[in-house]
């Protein structure tokens, strides 16, 4: 992410971060409001969140960090439906 200024992911190792809390804070952030992030069309439109197929996002994360560096990049997927809510009808 621009917004980081280069505190989280480091620009001299393209798959290393400079504050694992801080990237891990981000990424639950994210996880937890996956919807909307998954839906902005200004995340979309400006690339702050780029979609990809479940078989090619370790790919496109290469290239990411390649073309970009210094940038945070990290794989967020849909949160797991959770299995008793599933046949529950929707109550836990």
């Amino acid at each position: 992410s621009s917004s980081s200024q280069e505190k989280i992911h480091c620009r001299f190792d393209r798959n290393s971060v400079n504050d694992p809390e801080l990237a891990a804070c981000w990424k639950r952030k994210i996880e937890q409001n996956y919807a909307h992030y998954f839906k902005n069309s200004n995340y979309l439109a400006s690339r702050v969140v780029i979609p990809c197929g479940s078989t090619v996002w370790r790919d496109a994360l290469i290239e990411l960090r390649k073309e970009q560096p210094g940038h945070y990049f990290a794989p967020i997927f849909a949160p797991m439906i959770n299995k008793k809510a599933k046949t529950n009808g929707g109550k836990i």
